[in-house]
């Protein structure tokens, strides 16, 4: 971590809200209104009635947890005080996710692009200028001092675009990418229409759909025929045709390149899920009568018979905010997720399809109450080489803004998967346990709290 990535706090240890983001009033406004990408996981409130719902927008600080040990802060990388300057080059404030993929070297060069979920500049100007997205790109390999971003697609001087506009339609409040993959060149992002946020830790959607770029992140267009229709009824944009099917369980997804499939694991909206999965060859992702599904023993080309691979019932917990990825260092395929008790987690397999192991707790909401998202850079040593390092994001409610998080792997205990030829039981559960939360076992310290200055 480095003194000019954590910026020097006043700290709300309540959890994030359901439905408010930096330039809200305070109390959010309920069904249909405010925005706010998936901050909302656990209830709680933060900042007085009337006022700004982020602190360091009505002159109090949110904060940055500076984490030593197994996991480490590297660094704010969006926000006021981020050593990327967000405000000043990409007027962005506060924002959250960065969805993380490779882009396959499409424009001439090997980047990795970052999509980022609601957008907030100047609260003190009409329309605060909220964006629903925003794409990044960086080629910053040297991630132990920080994720510098080199552009992103621009509206004007100073000002990200957003890649995704929401379509001003009745009943939808934002649009929220939650996935991003590169196939043949092209950029493909899936994304979901949220109608609004409801409960804490809920939130219903319109559809979820394809959008793709031809032109390395620059310009997006959704694919037609690939909505899959959520619980809430808006009519599908125009440029979508008509929706391929109702699956209110393919709301949001993680996607992963393998063995030239792409493999979409797929959850409801919300925070009470469980993952399922499907593949297609990668030449097909367009057309979705390609897609197959996991039914727990095999493939169906029906997604009614997809069975859950990660989260409730096989290992007792919830799955969101998903990431998914091979590790060399481990041999392994890796998910990052918030679970149920809103840890950032990680599991283990062999296949993408499982089984999964029991997780490591990366971050816990112990030490940081206001975590949410968990997406692994591409680039971490741990993912493209035998390197120890892995590197994700992590963006939190009360700054409103998104993290560069380090864990060092060999600091987690191995995991021996089961050897189903074994002739004889063995007392080693290795595999299906759930580790020690390290904050309690002192393996990773919250060192100090260190506050965003105001704006």
């Amino acid at each position: 971590m480095t003194t000019a990535s954590l910026a020097a706090g006043a700290l709300s240890l309540l959890a994030p809200v359901a439905s408010a983001a930096p330039c809200d009033p305070w109390p959010p406004a309920g069904i249909g209104g405010g925005s706010g990408s998936l901050g909302g996981s656990s209830g709680g409130s933060i900042g007085a009635f009337g006022r700004p719902a982020t602190p360091w927008h009505d002159g109090g600080s949110g904060y940055i947890p500076v984490l030593e040990g197994r996991t480490t802060t590297v660094e704010l990388l969006t926000g006021p005080t981020s050593p990327n300057d967000t405000v000043d080059r990409f007027g962005i404030w506060g924002t959250d996710l960065g969805i993380m993929w490779e882009n396959g070297g499409a424009g001439g060069e090997d980047q990795v692009h970052m999509a980022l979920g609601d957008t907030m500049g100047d609260c003190s100007v009409p329309g605060d200028q909220w964006r629903s997205n925003i794409l990044f790109r960086s080629g910053d390999r040297t991630l132990s001092d920080g994720m510098r971003i080199k552009n992103a697609p621009m509206e004007r001087p100073g000002m990200a675009k957003s890649i995704l506009p929401r379509s001003n339609m009745p009943g939808e409040t934002t649009v929220i990418p939650t996935a991003g993959v590169e196939v043949g060149g092209v950029q493909y992002l899936r994304y979901m229409s949220v109608e609004r946020w409801g409960a804490p830790g809920e939130w219903t959607t319109n559809y979820s759909a394809l959008a793709r770029s031809a032109d390395n992140g620059e310009n997006w267009r959704p694919v037609s025929g690939t909505a899959r229709r959520g619980t809430a009824p808006m009519p599908l944009p125009a440029e979508l045709g008509e929706e391929f099917t109702r699956h209110t369980d393919g709301q949001m997804s993680a996607f992963l390149k393998h063995e030239g499939f792409i493999y979409e694991y797929l959850t409801p909206s919300g925070r009470s899920g469980s993952a399922r999965l499907a593949r297609v060859p990668e030449a097909y992702i367009e057309d979705m009568d390609a897609y197959e599904y996991w039914t727990g023993a095999g493939w169906s080309r029906e997604h009614r018979d997809a069975r859950p691979v990660l989260g409730a019932p096989t290992i007792n917990t919830t799955v969101s905010e998903l990431s998914v990825t091979y590790s060399e260092h481990l041999d392994r395929f890796i998910a990052l997720y918030n679970n149920r008790q809103n840890n950032i987690v990680m599991a283990q397999a062999e296949n993408p399809w499982g089984p999964w192991s029991g997780e490591d707790i990366l971050v816990s909401y112990s030490q940081v109450p206001t975590l949410y998202g968990a997406f692994v850079h591409p680039w971490s040593p741990a993912v493209e080489t035998d390197g120890e390092n892995l590197y994700y994001t992590m963006s939190t409610w009360d700054a409103y803004n998104v993290f560069l998080m380090h864990t060092d792997l060999t600091d987690i205990a191995p995991r021996t998967f089961p050897n189903p030829n074994a002739r004889m039981r063995t007392t080693d559960d290795s595999w299906t346990r759930n580790t020690p939360d390290p904050a309690e076992t002192g393996e990773t310290v919250l060192v100090k709290r260190r506050a965003l200055p105001g704006a």
